[in-house]
């Protein structure tokens, strides 16, 4: 593993320590037993699926029934607020209170719950679930030594392995972290359009008044004086 793997391990493993009885993941990250524990209980995640995404009285919803199954528990990073302003940093994603569950039924994927642990209650709890058959398909099967990350600003996943990232489930090709830092910082954003300038509106309204005194001024003598003339 390069130097910014190994300072980014280094961190994984600080942050570990404030977990309590943390179990084996698959990807780099430490998933706590409580977490491997909410996943599996068949009162917990798919529970508190069924209560927010299941079936509801209009009929509409997610038949979670007995062929439902949770997948692979990953731990989720983020990139660090230095790397994202462009910074050269050897720590390019830290930690994130998120956890990746891959959920099933009849064995084909049906979407992505998040778990994180709340930090009143400290304990595991559904965050959120993303209905996305193919981002549940690619991470049910994370490698190891791979650091998942997610991009939410982009409604980005990727993998990180040394300093390459590919994308997960999404069309594009692996890419470094310098370049991908790059091209956020060149992201055009965009602006907001411009509203009627009240002062434009204004200045161009003087000159018109103006303009039409001075008309004034110098039409009215001559229109007296040609009509004296006739007179």
């Amino acid at each position: 593993m390069n130097a910014a793997g190994r300072v980014i391990l280094a961190g994984v493993i600080a942050a570990s320590a404030l977990v309590v009885a943390p179990s084996a993941a698959a990807s780099e990250g430490s998933v706590p037993a409580e977490v491997s524990a909410y996943a599996t209980d068949p009162d917990g995640l798919v529970s508190r699926l069924e209560e927010f995404v299941g079936v509801g009285a209009d009929g509409k919803g997610i038949d979670f029934d007995e062929t439902t199954e949770t997948g692979q528990v990953n731990r989720a990073f983020v990139f660090t607020a230095d790397w994202l302003a462009g910074t050269a940093t050897d720590t390019p994603v830290e930690l994130a209170n998120q956890w990746t569950v891959p959920v099933s039924i009849h064995e084909k994927p049906v979407g992505l719950a998040i778990i994180w642990i709340n930090p009143d209650t400290v304990r595991p709890e559904l965050s959120e679930f993303i209905q996305e058959i193919d981002l549940a398909a690619a991470l049910a099967d994370v490698p190891a030594e791979t650091y998942l990350v997610r991009d939410e600003s982009h409604e980005a996943w990727f993998t990180l392995v040394g300093t390459t990232l590919t994308p997960v489930a999404a069309e594009g090709s692996a890419i470094s972290l310098a370049r991908y830092q790059d091209e956020l910082a060149g992201t055009p954003v965009e602006e907001p359009e411009e509203g009627l300038n009240l002062g434009t509106v204004l200045s161009v309204g003087m000159i018109a008044l103006v303009a039409v005194v001075v008309v004034a001024i110098l039409l009215i003598p001559m229109l007296r004086r040609r009509r004296r003339e006739a007179e």
